[in-house]
């Protein structure tokens, strides 16, 4: 793998400087030897793929790719007889291995894309296209053939037979074939208790997107053998690694609750809410699962289903109850705890045959009752304690007045006692500063006529006028 991706990097370095190529002649030097070194890399790959023994496709497709990249340098460098003898050597080995193979599509896609370099080889050097072919050798095309040749006369052998839900799905697209291996081996590292957390939700997360992409091969193939029904397999399979992997989860967030785990510096704390947040997509999950159309209603899984939907729907309740206690709401704690004993109770009925399950119900059956208990003591502290609050915010009883006491009966052993008559001086008591009643009556009332008080102007300027003039 090394090896191609160091050739395919040099490759493709050397179409990054053709296009200054044309312009600068160093550019055109330094691809003809990028080129140069992908070539040495692509011969490498093909003796490796040979002292591997690899199966004969493999072999044939990386001489195919070798045969390629010499046709690459031989057409930079203007060797058109050589570049000629390349290009068609690599097109005759991708021909056949499209026929040898159940998706030729690539191969084909391949040859078709070395057509107009082959061309453009065939003006140069003025041929009719008899080109001598001899490099591809007689031993290689009658390997080719034994290839194809062994690909149709046993076709069964190349199917992979799978077993689910008492139906028997045979499997003949090699890449879906290849996908399915991967996620078996994916999910068994998954499940090993001694892989890391972090690593086995890595590992989870990988099958899951796996189980995406294989639906999507399954969507975009033609002529598919029992295509309904394995897309129902890997979504069976998407769905229950998603449960594993949150399952997985809550059981990290239950232990950091629980103190067995230690939380690490910087990491969020875990909480009683997380937890309810995980089952809620977990139920959702098993919802999902029951939709899918190829799961048989009556078997034995279809009733688990029902099962493990009431025992998570038991925990989810469970750990309700628990944000409410931590909350100091007992009353609503109580309840939610008395609801749990309820589907706990269903569960136990439902999982009769799983023992497993049946152990863990019988587990959080005795959290419910110590945890009811507590809520149910620390409700009745608190009563207690509001009680206290409320007889010490009540007034001493020798304090009172004796007209707030008529219509009690005490008898008074000391003269301490005995109410307050009355308490003298008087305590202030705030009144308005002017009556509302002026106010209101203000536009009411009659002012007297003062005018003949009032001095006129007139009279004043003719007294003015007699001093001036002296009359």
């Amino acid at each position: 793998m090394i090896t191609l991706m160091r050739a395919e990097r040099a490759w493709s370095y050397a179409l990054d400087l053709k296009q200054f190529a044309n312009t600068e002649p160093r550019k055109q030097s330094h691809l003809v030897a990028k080129l140069k070194k992908a070539v040495i890399y692509a011969e490498e790959l093909e003796e490796t793929c040979i002292s591997l023994k690899c199966d004969a496709s493999t072999q044939l497709e990386a001489k195919a790719y070798s045969h390629y990249m010499r046709g690459m340098v031989h057409f930079e460098r203007g060797n058109w007889n050589k570049c000629l003898v390349s290009f068609t050597s690599a097109q005759k080995i991708y021909s056949k291995l499209a026929d040898a193979v159940d998706d030729g599509s690539i191969y084909r896609e391949k040859c078709e894309e070395m057509t107009p370099n082959v061309q453009y080889c065939l003006y140069n050097i003025q041929s009719s296209g008899n080109i001598d072919t001899s490099e591809v050798g007689e031993d290689l095309l009658k390997e080719l053939d034994g290839v194809i040749a062994s690909r149709a006369n046993a076709p069964t052998q190349a199917a992979c037979e799978l077993k689910w839900e008492g139906k028997c799905i045979s499997i003949t697209n090699d890449e879906i074939k290849i996908e399915l291996a991967q996620l078996k081996d994916k999910i068994q590292q998954a499940k090993d208790v001694g892989t890391s957390t972090d690593k086995r939700l890595e590992l989870y997360d990988e099958a899951v997107g796996g189980c995406r992409d294989v639906a999507q091969i399954i969507r975009k193939a033609d002529k598919l053998e029992s295509a309904e029904t394995l897309t129902d397999y890997f979504a069976f399979l998407r769905i229950t690694c998603t449960i594993d992997r949150f399952l997985l989860m809550a059981r990290q967030v239950s232990d950091k609750l629980k103190g067995v785990v230690e939380t690490r510096p910087g990491t969020k704390m875990a909480r009683p809410e997380d937890l309810v947040r995980l089952y809620d997509i977990i139920l959702q999950n098993y919802a999902d699962l029951k939709g899918i159309v190829s799961i048989e209603r009556e078997g034995e899984f279809y009733k688990g289903i029902d099962g493990n939907t009431l025992f998570y729907r038991a925990l989810r309740c469970f750990y309700i109850a628990e944000c409410h206690l931590g909350q100091s709401n007992w009353i609503n704690a109580i309840v939610l705890y008395d609801k749990c004993k309820e589907h706990v109770s269903e569960a136990l009925a439902s999982t009769a045959n799983n023992m497993d399950v049946q152990g863990e119900l019988n587990t959080l059956s005795k959290q419910i009752y110590s945890q009811r208990c507590s809520a149910h003591a620390s409700a009745f502290l608190h009563s207690q304690e509001e009680a206290e609050e409320l007889e010490d915010m009540k007034p001493a009883q020798k304090n009172r007045l004796l007209k707030d006491c008529l219509d009690e009966f005490r008898l008074f052993e000391t003269a301490d006692e005995l109410p307050t008559i009355y308490t003298f001086p008087p305590d202030f008591q705030t009144i308005p500063c002017k009556p509302i009643f002026f106010d209101i009556s203000l536009n009411h009332i009659g002012f007297p006529d003062l005018s003949n008080r009032v001095e006129k102007e007139g009279g004043a300027l003719s007294g003015l006028s007699r001093w001036i003039w002296g009359r």
